[in-house]
């Protein structure tokens, strides 16, 4: 991506608080942010947005969960950098997530600062 480009980002959240303060935030970063309230739109989305990062919530209210999002737009050939959101986080939840390499994840509430790094480094 040179620095010309708009860095672009996809936002997988149900919760609309949550998704309102993290629109908000990414777009206050000059990036171009679509969001999904599905885990199925935004696997739909991310085929033709291919976005550059990726922040989704793990819990969705569909069938579809935010590792299936991170690992179905990876099948699909998206090198987005991914950070995973979550208000609970247990050992089934740390256990799933090692099978994708370099996803960190994120407990709610966070630090946007701390997402920031994440997203930038």
């Amino acid at each position: 991506m040179t620095s010309s480009q708009v860095t672009r980002v996809l936002i997988v959240e149900d919760e609309p608080d949550a998704l309102e303060l993290m629109q908000w935030w990414t777009e206050e970063q000059g990036w171009e942010v679509q969001i999904a309230r599905s885990g199925r739109a935004a696997v739909e989305m991310g085929k033709s947005f291919k976005p550059d990062l990726l922040i989704t919530d793990y819990f969705l209210q569909d069938d579809v969960s935010g590792l299936d999002v991170i690992e179905q737009l990876r099948s699909q050939g998206s090198d987005a950098r991914c950070v995973l959101v979550t208000g609970l986080m247990g050992s089934a939840l740390a256990e799933d997530v090692r099978r994708l390499e370099g996803v960190p994840i994120l407990t709610k509430p966070f630090d946007f600062k701390r997402l920031g790094e994440l997203l930038t480094r």
